[in-house]
């Protein structure tokens, strides 16, 4: 017999969530709508609904002030720098306040991208000074421009331009160019769009999926990493002020969440590829495969050439500025014994251990140039040896070696 009195337990703040995973998905859907929601506001210059109505440059309507190339239906193709390693292309335009439309996407593409493309306009305010930006070259062609006005984009613009000033190594195709004020909603739609495109493959050996992404309103991986953030900050607050004990089933329930969420857009792309890269190549010979592969041009190219050579194995020195090219190009010439001179990976063969008999290829290179007049091929350094042209192409020459 006791006389102790009963006691009631005091909670001592142990307890824990019945559910992780559905806190877990809570928590971290009305994170990443959070972060939506933020982007969308900040990044939009219009209404809710309704913006300017975008000003379109088509691509066939850019005038070469300074280089040289061909117009076609849809964008102009420049094929050489003007005088002191430089082109222009310029377009005419009704004048319009660059306030209404700070956001440039210009539509850019070349087998070697030139390292450096700037965005050049003038305004009324100051018609006797160019203001520029860099654009900056992704994976599938350039980044959008955000123009404010600390870069001088302000006033009445009244001409813009696309200035190159670096090697090209192959042809710049110019394609449209789009001037717009985005509204909440047209960047909503973006963003959606932007997330639901398809990651094409290039064919290397290893794949970079989020870099294209760096032109993106708002990249998928950086929306649910924010939001991943938010989401575990969230629980942990919410843990010490309801007394739970911190599960890290929860925070790793989140973590995986968004894991989850960004593969699965992956694998959805990647069946999307396979889907699409079937098609072309399904059923077809070698050499029809080629010729619906993406470097279809440089194939045609190296073949016409290779008609030239006698029975392989001839020996060529294939001669290219880009590395890639270059790569591509010595393949199609396989089985020939081939040398390839790439400015990145060697120098150009020595003119004195070249024998009689010996071809050089050039393709896209301006690495020696050969004299027609006096039937000789010239090195950089001044070295010459005698060669006849036997196959000739704006885009490549092959010479045999005397």
């Amino acid at each position: 017999m006791t006389t102790a009195k009963s006691t009631t337990a005091i909670p001592d703040g142990t307890s824990t969530v019945s559910h992780p995973q559905w806190l877990a998905a809570t928590l971290l859907g009305i994170a990443f709508c959070a972060v939506l929601l933020y982007a969308v506001v900040t990044m939009s210059t219009g209404g809710w609904a309704d913006g300017p109505t975008p000003i379109l440059v088509s691509g066939s309507d850019w005038i070469p002030i300074q280089g040289s190339g061909r117009k076609e239906r849809n964008g102009f193709v420049l094929e050489a720098l003007g005088a002191g390693g430089a082109a222009i292309l310029s377009a005419r335009l009704a004048p319009f306040q660059a306030k209404d439309f700070p956001r440039v996407e210009v539509r850019l593409d070349s087998a070697a991208p030139p390292s450096r493309i700037y965005f050049v306009w003038q305004t009324q305010e100051h018609p006797k000074r160019n203001y520029s930006k860099p654009l900056q070259w992704l994976v599938n062609g350039v980044a959008p421009l955000e123009l404010r006005a600390a870069d001088g984009w302000s006033g009445t613009v009244i001409g813009v331009a696309l200035v190159v000033r670096s090697d090209l190594g192959a042809p710049l195709r110019v394609g449209s160019a789009r001037l717009s004020s985005p509204s909440a909603a047209a960047i909503a739609s973006d963003i959606f769009r932007e997330w639901g495109a398809q990651i094409s493959l290039h064919g290397y050996s290893t794949h970079f999926p989020f870099d294209s992404e760096r032109a993106h309103e708002l990249p998928l991986l950086a929306a649910v990493a924010i939001a991943e953030g938010i989401a575990m900050a969230a629980y942990l607050l919410l843990a010490r002020q309801r007394g739970w004990r911190r599960d890290r089933r929860v925070l790793w329930a989140i973590f995986l969440g968004g894991w989850v969420l960004l593969d699965l857009r992956w694998q959805a792309s990647l069946w999307r590829d396979l889907v699409d890269q079937g098609l072309p190549f399904a059923g077809k010979t070698s050499e029809e495969k080629h010729q619906a592969a993406e470097d279809s041009t440089l194939f045609a190219l190296v073949e016409k050439m290779k008609a030239a050579l006698p029975a392989p194995p001839a020996r060529v020195v294939l001669f290219c500025d880009n590395t890639a090219i270059c790569s591509r190009a010595a393949f199609f010439l396989y089985p020939h014994n081939v040398y390839r001179a790439s400015e990145w990976l060697a120098t150009p063969a020595d003119p004195a251990l070249l024998r009689t008999g010996d071809y050089l290829l050039l393709v896209y290179s301006r690495m020696v140039g050969y004299d027609p007049g006096r039937h000789v091929v010239v090195w950089p350094n001044g070295g010459t040896r005698p060669a006849d042209p036997i196959a000739l192409q704006p885009e490549a020459l092959l010479l045999r070696i005397r």
